[in-house]
Formats: structure tokens, C-alpha cells, sequence
């Protein structure tokens, strides 16, 4: 699942004519089911990545880019998903490519299984390492240059494409990173895309099914205010979400995940009754106790000052009052200059 390059075959099966669109056959290789069984030796539960609502998903070893065993990402849908969602996420990838957008190798479509195969993440989601005791990893620096990649792949989605699409779930758990720890996103599975043109604003009125899909797999923690309260998604949810990572990156460490601070830190009974905004909890305690100490004595105070407010323009319980993904992808790069510009400076380990 990283950005090598990718070659696609026209291979052709007359069993599967009808079942999938021209699009499809022409730019996705198809793969026998035998060959993706033997690739997982037979989905082996060793051999398992991670599982969602709609899938599970499996490492296995394909002949691909002139290798014999080069690791690959098998996606096994889950039946209850019928063919919508499996064609979808084939349809998009196909006409998508950016580097932070996770890359398609191809699919199998045979015997009642749907496996979508994506290049293998060597170094698996940004919430392993945000968990993880090991912060040299992760250093501040790291996490914003995978915020930015993060913000790139968003902008990319939302401005990019001929019609605007909404990724509908964004969080630590959808980004994976590469072998050099760029970050890609992924789970296009419930995603939006616009009907009309991108030249004017969007707005997407969201049926029963997809608002529970996006409910299901997003959780409400990460989910704009808006998307329940009126049943409408807009890029500026995604916004809201990309603002929640950023603070899941500044303040989750292996003894807490930023939700866990939100509910100590605030009256519990009261947060769990209002379900406490989280702007509204930037306001009310200083950048000292929401990120995580470590992290703290290491971040120049220049660029904590850009990041901060970025992130709580990113969580403004107003949409229109929220940047836009070009706008947070130039300030992140501007916080991430000032932090390159403070560490040449600095003559200790501290600021």
C-alpha cells in the first residue's frame, strides 16, 4: 500500500464481464481468488492487518513489479456490503493518483468474494505509533510533516478531481505510512462524491444508509456537529475531522488518547452529558495540558502558536467559519518552517 509505481494490466475474464464496469477491467489487474489465497496462505489469522465494520484486511506476497514476493494489503469485503461500495472504491482509485492517496494494485471479484489489493503500509496506521512508547519514531517535526501530507491528500480529494469528493472518515486509523513514513490515506469505502461540478460550493444531502456508513466507521468523536444535527456533509466536515487528528497528534500517548485528557480534564459528568465541543475545550486549558508533555518541551513556541490556532479554526463549531484544506496545508507548512528555523537556532534540547 505504498506510492511505488504501479502496473496495471487489461487482463480480461468473460466470467466477470457483467460484473464489472469498462473502467475497471481496463486500468485494474483481476486476480484468480487461488492466487490471492495462496498469496495469504488461505487468509491465514496470523496474517491479518486489521478489521473494520466492512472488511478485514490481510498481508500476503504477490508476483507484481518484477518480484516474486512483493508484500501487498488484501481488503476482503465483507458480504453485506453487496457490489455498491467494492466498485466504488475500484472506480475511484482507478481515476485518483496522488501521493498521499493509498495506491491500487487491483482485485478479485469471484465465488461470492470481493478483495480489493492495495500496496502493503510497512509502517501501519498513524495510530499505532500515536500509542506507541516509542516517540523517537514520531518525533514533533514527523508529525507535521505527516499532518501536511495528510492535508495534501485532502485538498486533493476536496479541489482535484472533476467532481469534489468528501473522504467521510478521517482519523488516526485511516492514515497509513509507507516505508519512509509518508503518510497516505485510505478507506475510501464511504466517501462522497459531488454531482456537480467543484466550481461551486458543495453540499451533499446524506440518505438513512450512508449517514449510518459514515456514523458506523467514523464514530462520533471525529465527526462535524453538523453532519448529524442536519443529515448534510460538506468538505468542511472532513475539515473538522483533519482537526481532530491534529490534536489526536498533539496530545495521544500511550497512557491516553486525547479523549480520555477531554473527559479528565473537564467535569466528566458534564462532559458526557453535553459531549463537551472540543474548540471549546482548546479554549478552556492552555497548550500545556492538552499535548503531551514530552512532545511540549520540544516545540518551538512560534510554531506551537501557528499549530494551535490552525487546529481550533480546523474544530469551529460554525462550518463556514473553518479553513479551507489549501488554507490549513499552507499554515501547517508554515509551522513546520518555523520549527526548522527554531532548531537550527536552539542551543539546547529544550525551548
Amino acid at each position: 500500500m505504498g506510492n511505488m509505481p504501479v502496473k496495471y494490466s487489461n487482463h480480461k475474464s468473460s466470467s466477470r464481464k457483467q460484473q464489472c464496469p469498462t473502467s475497471i477491467k481496463e486500468l485494474c489487474h483481476q486476480f484468480s481468488l487461488e492466487d490471492l489465497k495462496k498469496s495469504s496462505n488461505n487468509f491465514d489469522e496470523t496474517r491479518k492487518l486489521g478489521q473494520s465494520l466492512y472488511s478485514i484486511v490481510y498481508k500476503g506476497y504477490l508476483k507484481h513489479n518484477g518480484e516474486n514476493e512483493y508484500p501487498v494489503a488484501l481488503e476482503r469485503m465483507t458480504l453485506r456490503l453487496g457490489d455498491w461500495m467494492f466498485k466504488k472504491v475500484i472506480e475511484l482509485h482507478s481515476q485518483l493518483h496522488h501521493p498521499n492517496l493509498i495506491s491500487l494494485i487491483g482485485f478479485c471479484d469471484e465465488k461470492d468474494e470481493k478483495i480489493i489489493v492495495y500496496e502493503y503500509m510497512f509502517n501501519g496506521s498513524l495510530y499505532d505509533h500515536l500509542c506507541s512508547r516509542d516517540l523517537e519514531s514520531l518525533s514533533w517535526k514527523k508529525r507535521l510533516e505527516i499532518c501536511i501530507g495528510v492535508a495534501r491528500g485532502l485538498h486533493y480529494l476536496h479541489t482535484g478531481a472533476k467532481r469534489a469528493i468528501f473522504h467521510c472518515d478521517i482519523k488516526p486509523q485511516t492514515i497509513l505510512l509507507d516505508n519512509k513514513m509518508v503518510p497516505k490515506l485510505a478507506q475510501l469505502g464511504i466517501s462522497l462524491q459531488e454531482k456537480r461540478s467543484k466550481s461551486k460550493p458543495t453540499m451533499i444531502k446524506l440518505d438513512n444508509d450512508e449517514l449510518h456508513n459514515i456514523i458506523g466507521s467514523t464514530g462520533h468523536g471525529y465527526m462535524a456537529p453538523e453532519c448529524v444535527r442536519t443529515n448534510t456533509f460538506t468538505d468542511k466536515c472532513d475539515v473538522y475531522s483533519f482537526g481532530m487528528v491534529l490534536i489526536e497528534v498533539a496530545g495521544t500517548n500511550y497512557k491516553n488518547t486525547i479523549f480520555d485528557k477531554m473527559v479528565m480534564l473537564e467535569n466528566k459528568d458534564r462532559f458526557l452529558e453535553k459531549s463537551s465541543n472540543p474548540a471549546n475545550f482548546l479554549e478552556r486549558f492552555p497548550a500545556d495540558k492538552i499535548i503531551d508533555p514530552i512532545l511540549m518541551r520540544l516545540i518551538a513556541p512560534q510554531c506551537l502558536a501557528v499549530f494551535m490556532d490552525i487546529m481550533k479554526r480546523c474544530l469551529n463549531i460554525e462550518p463556514n467559519e473553518r479553513p479551507a484544506m489549501g488554507e490549513v496545508e499552507v499554515e501547517l507548512e508554515h509551522a513546520l518552517a518555523l520549527q526548522e528555523e527554531a532548531d537550527c537556532g536552539k542551543s539546547n534540547g529544550d525551548f
